[in-house]
């Protein structure tokens, strides 16, 4: 056994269990403790950016579903006007059909691009960049 380097005073109160440490099993200890805290703060975010994604997704899904409800009826309904006006039931300017019909598609074409670019938005790599600066 290696000599001790406990004062005589105290070495009557040490019970040797084992070996003495030496620096590679504190090097060890410090390695495998700086992996668990990097898999601790990993696990972190990644828990964190699931519970966010769960809760966008409903977000996201709630969004669609009245806009599509919403663009759906307004759609109908420049449907019927549309037939009403070829049938002679409503009458109107040629230019104001024609600007309404037109600005409802562009407002349906715009809503979806909305929905496109925004309900769905690339945020996958942000988190990917993050777990590797972890």
């Amino acid at each position: 056994m290696e000599e001790s380097i406990l004062p005589a005073s105290l070495k009557d109160k040490v019970i040797e269990i084992g070996a003495a440490v030496s620096l590679q099993d504190v090097a060890t200890y410090g390695q495998l403790q700086e992996i668990q805290d990097k898999s601790f703060r990993m696990r972190t975010v990644v828990n964190a950016w699931e519970r966010q994604q769960t809760s966008e997704r409903e977000l996201r899904s709630r969004y669609a579903k009245w806009l599509l409800i919403t663009l759906s009826v307004q759609m109908m309904f420049v449907n019927i006007a549309f037939f009403m006006i070829g049938l002679g039931y409503l009458s109107v300017e040629k230019w104001v059909a024609t600007t309404f019909i037109m600005t409802v598609f562009g407002e349906v074409a715009a809503m979806t691009f909305i929905v496109v670019k925004y309900l769905f938005p690339e945020g996958a790599s942000a988190v990917l960049a993050l777990i590797e600066r972890l």
